[in-house]
């Protein structure tokens, strides 16, 4: 048979036969060499043949996925309050545990108490109803100083539930239109929410704060968004109005579980004093 006769299609197929055979050929040669070939050239063949198959054939990506949560305003402030009720608890006369003095907030796992001062004598007894309906005797302590934040101390027994302190807010951080939350209510718990209106100027030498949210109850608490504590009812806020709140001060409670009763006493002479300069 004459190529030059061939006509494309059979150019094209003798072309492909060519081909093929010469890579059968070209297989056998190269498996024939590699058999007699030393170990490193095999070796170092064996290598380049795996570093090609892997750049020619890439390992599958590694996707990640990112959950977003997204927390609704009313979830926080349902959870910030849940959170304070456990610190709050009732004051009321020893004689009469059906009638309310005042509330107050725990700020010591210890058993100290953050309430309204012009809310007790000295002269009777007081009793804490905790948020579990436990009652634990108060103690009253620096009750001659003026600040209208008063630091009581409960007379916690071997039966007395463990206590949840309150975290207290930094108020060189607080800001006009913050969110604020109040819990108070003379009977169960009763909550509502506003914004800052006013700050403290630092000029009177007021401690009071301003809410858009109010409460004639002595020793409600007004709290951040996060439940941190910014100030409570008390008797010397209520006479400016019903949505001021007196701040707390830089109260810090003591760390050290064996601290006894005279430095807790101290703690709160300085936590009254610092109130009382505020």
């Amino acid at each position: 048979m004459d190529i030059e006769q061939l006509n494309r299609k059979q150019i094209v197929l003798l072309t492909l036969l060519v081909s093929f055979v010469t890579s059968i050929a070209t297989g056998i040669v190269t498996v024939s060499l590699m058999e007699q070939a030393p170990p490193q050239v095999a070796a170092t063949v064996n290598h380049v043949i795996e570093r090609t198959v892997q750049e020619v054939v890439p390992s599958a990506p590694i996707t990640s996925t990112v959950k977003t949560v997204v927390v609704k305003n009313d979830d926080l402030v349902t959870q910030s309050i849940a959170s304070v009720q456990k610190s709050i608890v009732r004051i009321v006369d020893k004689n009469a545990p059906d009638m309310l003095v005042a509330r107050g907030v725990i700020v010591d796992a210890k058993g100290l108490v953050l309430t309204d001062r012009g809310s007790l004598d000295p002269s009777l007894h007081y009793l804490a109803i905790l948020q579990d309906g436990s009652h634990v005797p108060v103690s009253l302590q620096d009750m001659a100083t003026s600040s209208p934040v008063a630091i009581v101390s409960l007379e916690l027994g071997t039966s007395t539930p463990a206590l949840t302190a309150a975290v207290l807010a930094d108020t060189t951080k607080l800001a006009l239109g913050q969110t604020v939350i109040r819990i108070g209510g003379s009977g169960g718990d009763s909550v509502g929410e506003g914004v800052i209106a006013t700050l403290p100027d630092g000029s009177s030498g007021s401690n009071t704060i301003e809410a858009t949210v109010s409460s004639a109850t002595p020793g409600s608490v007004l709290t951040t968004l996060f439940g941190e504590v910014i100030g409570i009812v008390t008797t010397d806020s209520i006479s400016q109005g019903s949505d001021f709140y007196s701040m707390p001060g830089t109260y810090k409670p003591t760390t050290s579980s064996a601290a006894s009763k005279s430095s807790q006493t101290a703690s709160a002479q300085s936590a009254a004093s610092a109130a009382a300069a505020q």
